[in-house]
């Protein structure tokens, strides 16, 4: 296994870095970011069961996984499309975009979702849930640049909540 960064960039709470690994025959080129949005949450779970709940909490969401790596304990999904509602919920209960004259974008404009969870094995006997949301938010059939949104951090809880309960 092989990894090679080419570069990275860095704000006030925001890091992000450009990595390509090459592993088992497959590369992969990856964009990681990190910034104050990432959330934590700790179960009282080895990683190994909290793993499996975690898989099965993705699962349930039915969008498509860009990676699942079982031995890092990582899993990310691929751009997913929303309009109003996701997971059950009004898109504003995840995210916020802003307001428009019409009112929420995040409701109103086509949005865009990525998320990732890492569980972090740095405590004995303990998962620590790592969540990080992306969203971007466009006016239908406008074409202009996207709004970015920030988390709520209630999706990311929410992981961390269907992960314990499907560990169990």
């Amino acid at each position: 296994m092989g990894c090679a960064s080419s570069g990275s960039s860095t704000g006030q709470g925001y890091q992000q870095q450009h990595v390509i690994v090459d592993a088992s025959g497959s590369r992969f080129d990856l964009l990681l970011t990190r910034d104050q949005t990432m959330s934590s949450d700790t179960l009282a779970l080895p990683a190994a069961r909290a793993w499996r709940g975690l898989v099965q909490t993705y699962a349930g969401f039915g969008v498509p996984l860009q990676g699942v790596d079982g031995q890092s304990y990582m899993i990310a999904t691929q751009p997913v499309h929303a309009h109003g509602s996701f997971a059950g919920e009004r898109l504003s209960r995840w995210i916020d975009c802003g307001q428009s004259i019409t009112g929420d974008i995040a409701t109103s404009y086509e949005v865009t979702l990525r998320f990732g969870t890492l569980l972090d094995t740095s405590e004995a006997g303990r998962s620590i849930v790592r969540t990080a949301l992306n969203a971007t938010a466009i006016a239908p059939g406008s074409g202009t640049t996207p709004v970015d949104c920030s988390s709520r951090g209630a999706f990311e809880k929410r992981i961390a909540a269907l992960t314990a309960a499907k560990s169990q």
